[in-house]
């Protein structure tokens, strides 16, 4: 890691945004579970459950009627009246004089219509959630001066044959109680008692907790119509906080028979749990439960981890801010300029002659015009290419612009390329190949020196930054390299301190075109390490940890590009694909699977980026012609639209201009997708469906989102005011809370009263184009979530008809 010699200014953290449960800076410390248990055991002759192997049994678990039964897909199936499971503790959790802080769990789904006061959960007598007509009713009840008090809130009614998962925290003070609560990942209102501390209730109800019904074994009409996946009982020591909870990122979904056959199962079948989990299970064709894990951009891959466990590591992923922010960009350009472009090369020598390069109308504001007119957001200067030739002078060689004799030694490529993307609004990406001819052939580059600590930046004799290094104004790291390591760590640290904000560094793992017997070992962990220090809003492509390459120069992502994919990390310190960059699956089940055995250590956030030229070749050559307008399309539905961001490099030709050609080009792509997309018809529809916000979908807002009412479920039913024909149909998620959505169908109203299927839809992501084979004229839309690893939350359905 790079040591400043002063701490600098924050200018963003980098972390992922997780949208989930956010802990209190303290916590205490949470006991061991009372209960935990996936209902994988039996019940005996006498009513008391057994547990299976990996759950949780501090306590008595018995079923109140003798009906209640164990099913390997639902796990306790209840069925109203009298049915329900009472728990004992072998210690107690909370109550008398023991009042202390524990959390209870359930992933339970209702099945039907429920009884008045139909319990899921309760404790004691004091604490309870249970059914209130059409309202989830939850509070403490509190018996003080021989007066019971209940203190009650509501929510509406849990979807029917969809699991929940209900979680109650319970933390008593000295002039009352709070029962917090939690439903499918969402905060509830907290209910509040300021009676006194909660006192148990008397007798046989006092120790126990009733599971899908109230614990007073006389009650005759408490239990729940539906069954329970899951519970969970464990006390705390210290003040409640969200890190007690365990289930609320726990999804479930029905998976096909071989999943988790294919991994590392225990004797009795089970899948075995990665370090630090508990209770994961896979049941082949039947609902899974697997372990919880906080939002992140990466988790280890543990040995022998079957598929079950890994879905739910995947199902966890999140892009960090900067991953995100790159993510939202769709289109990016690439600008190779340099001396291949008045040599006619694509990869040079390294011992051209800087005079050369002789642009003779350089006009970057011009760039920038094309470029945001063609709807690009972000552009990536080739500031030096594999020959070594650097367009703004280095202090580090003279193999540059200010040896070439361009604008009398004065000229800098990329001050004005910087200068012109920020006065029109384009971010700025800068490429410095690892590749290096120019320094082989000085004896820099594959040298074989040795890796030591280099003071960066590495003061040059007469070097204006000397004042600033001495009196600490400007920061200074230590860092190991190799002798070319620590050139290149110079130049990225010219280039990211004097010519303003940074928003992408690429690199590409090219090695120099020198004796096999002499490969440079890039030194990328230091380069990544400045880079996050001087630029830590930058994304590093593509042989770095934020975006990967897609694996092809065509601009094609595959038919299903998952964004979670599993890598290894190199020696040189550079992530890289556990399968191979040319796998056509990197992120679906089998890819997970393969990755765990082809030695992949992560999971990673890692999103792919499609790089292609608008001409055959990277650099400007007189007799290639711009792709037609047909094949840009083309590449954008099959980049953009398939959750990657598209590269497209536009040269500038030997005068420091975009080509006219070119220029007309980009106007005709763009002006094309207009035409082909020109005005959202599902923008203001109305839209019904189940889980929350289904209008959602086609408010026009990011983040905005329809949340699905739980995995391999959901469904979204767009009414628009009259029939209309529909070409194009985009999707997005709100990867905030990572990608989920593996199948969807799009159905149409067959005229019979049922439903006709006009596509299906994989993998969606940041964004998803359908074009349909066949344009729709209908009214009416239908959009049914078939398969998810989590609960899908899609910001965008939008509805497209060509302009004519």
């Amino acid at each position: 890691m790079p040591v400043p010699r002063r701490r600098p200014r924050t200018a963003g953290s980098g972390a992922p945004e997780t949208g989930g449960l956010a802990a209190p800076a303290t916590a205490g410390a949470a006991d061991p579970p009372v209960l935990d248990v996936s209902f994988g055991g039996s019940f005996s002759a006498g009513d008391a459950y057994t547990a299976a192997t990996g759950e949780t049994m501090g306590a008595t678990l018995t079923r109140r009627t003798g009906a209640e039964s164990l099913d390997a897909a639902r796990g306790a199936v209840l069925h109203g009246g009298a049915d329900g499971l009472t728990l004992v503790p072998d210690r107690p959790v909370s109550g008398g004089d023991t009042q202390r802080p524990f959390v209870i769990e359930a992933a339970f789904t209702p099945t039907g219509d429920q009884q008045p006061l139909a319990t899921v959960l309760a404790v004691g007598g004091a604490v309870f959630a249970r059914y209130a007509g059409n309202r989830l009713e939850y509070g403490i009840s509190v018996l003080a001066g021989g007066a019971r008090t209940d203190v009650t809130r509501t929510v509406a009614e849990p979807a029917v044959g969809s699991q929940h998962v209900l979680s109650l925290g319970y933390q008593p003070g000295a002039d009352g109680a709070t029962l917090h609560a939690f439903l499918d990942g969402d905060q509830l209102p907290d209910a509040v008692s300021d009676a006194g501390p909660a006192a148990w209730l008397p007798g046989p109800a006092g120790g126990r907790v009733g599971i899908g019904n109230d614990v007073h074994p006389a009650r005759p009409s408490g239990g729940l119509t539906g069954s329970v996946r899951r519970a969970r009982v464990a006390g705390a020591a210290g003040p409640f906080t969200t890190e007690y909870l365990a289930l609320q990122r726990i999804r479930s979904s029905t998976t096909p028979a071989r999943v988790g056959f294919e991994g590392a199962l225990k004797a009795d079948g089970r899948c075995r749990s990665a370090p630090g989990e508990s209770g994961l299970e896979v049941l082949g064709a039947l609902p899974r439960v697997a372990a919880e894990h906080p939002p992140a951009q990466r988790l280890a891959i543990g040995p022998g981890e079957c598929l079950t466990s890994l879905l739910a590591k995947a199902s966890s992923l999140r892009p960090s801010l900067r991953q995100l922010a790159w993510q939202r960009l769709g289109q990016t350009a690439f600008l190779h300029f340099g001396m291949n472009t008045f040599t006619g090369q694509e990869w040079g020598t390294g011992t051209e002659d800087p005079g050369l390069f002789a642009p003779t109308d350089l006009d970057t504001d011009q760039w920038a015009r094309t470029l945001r007119d063609a709807g690009f957001a972000l552009a990536i200067l080739v500031v030096k290419h594999h020959d070594g030739f650097v367009l703004y002078p280095s202090r580090y060689t003279r193999h540059s612009v200010a040896a070439s004799g361009w604008r009398d030694g004065a000229g800098d490529v990329l001050r004005d390329f910087t200068d012109s993307m920020h006065r029109y609004g384009i971010r700025v990406g800068v490429y410095l190949s690892p590749a290096d001819e120019n320094q082989f052939h000085h004896g820099v580059y594959a040298n074989g020196s040795a890796r030591t600590t280099r003071t960066i930046p590495t003061l040059v004799p007469g070097d204006d930054r000397a004042a600033r290094v001495a009196d600490g104004s400007l920061l200074t790291f230590h860092l190991a390299a190799d002798d070319y390591g620590g050139y290149l760590l110079n130049q990225l640290y010219e280039v990211l301190t004097e010519y303003g904000p940074v928003d992408q560094v690429w690199f590409d793992g090219a090695q120099g075109r020198i004796p096999p017997d002499r490969v440079e070992q890039y030194d990328f962990a230091s380069w990544y390490s400045l880079i996050r220090s001087l630029a830590p809003q930058a994304v590093i492509s593509v042989t770095g940890p934020d975006v990967r390459w897609v694996g092809n120069e065509h601009g094609l992502a595959r038919e299903d590009e998952w964004s979670a994919l599993p890598t290894v990390t190199r020696a040189d310190g550079a992530p890289d694909y556990a399968l191979g960059f040319a796998a056509p699956d990197q992120g679906g089940d089998g890819a997970l699977l393969a990755g765990r055995d082809a030695g992949g250590t992560d999971l990673s956030w890692w999103p792919a980026e499609c790089d292609v030229s608008l001409h055959a070749g990277w650099f400007w050559h007189p007799d290639q012609a711009p792709k037609s307008v047909a094949e840009l399309v083309d590449i954008h539905a099959r980049s953009v639209g398939r959750n990657a961001v598209l590269l497209l490099n536009v040269p500038p030709d030997t005068a420091g201009r975009i080509a006219d050609a070119d220029v007309d080009r980009l106007a005709e792509w763009r002006a094309e997708l207009h035409r082909l997309m020109p005005t959202d018809l599902a923008r203001g529809a109305r839209v019904d469906g189940d889980g929350s916000r289904p209008g959602a979908v086609v408010d026009g807002r990011q983040g905005s989102a329809w949340i699905a009412p739980g995995p391999d479920a959901g469904s979204l039913t767009v009414t628009l005011p009259a029939a209309t024909r529909i070409e194009r149909i985009a999707l997005s998620e709100d990867i905030r809370y990572g990608q989920q959505l593996a199948r969807a169908v799009l159905e149409v109203p067959d005229g019979a009263g049922g439903w006709s299927t006009l596509a299906t839809v994989g993998t969606v992501g940041s964004q998803r184009i359908v074009v349909l084979d066949r344009p729709v004229v209908t009214g009416t839309l239908r959009l049914r979530v078939v398969a998810s690893r989590a609960a899908v939350r899609l910001d965008r359905l939008s509805l497209y008809c060509a302009a004519t």
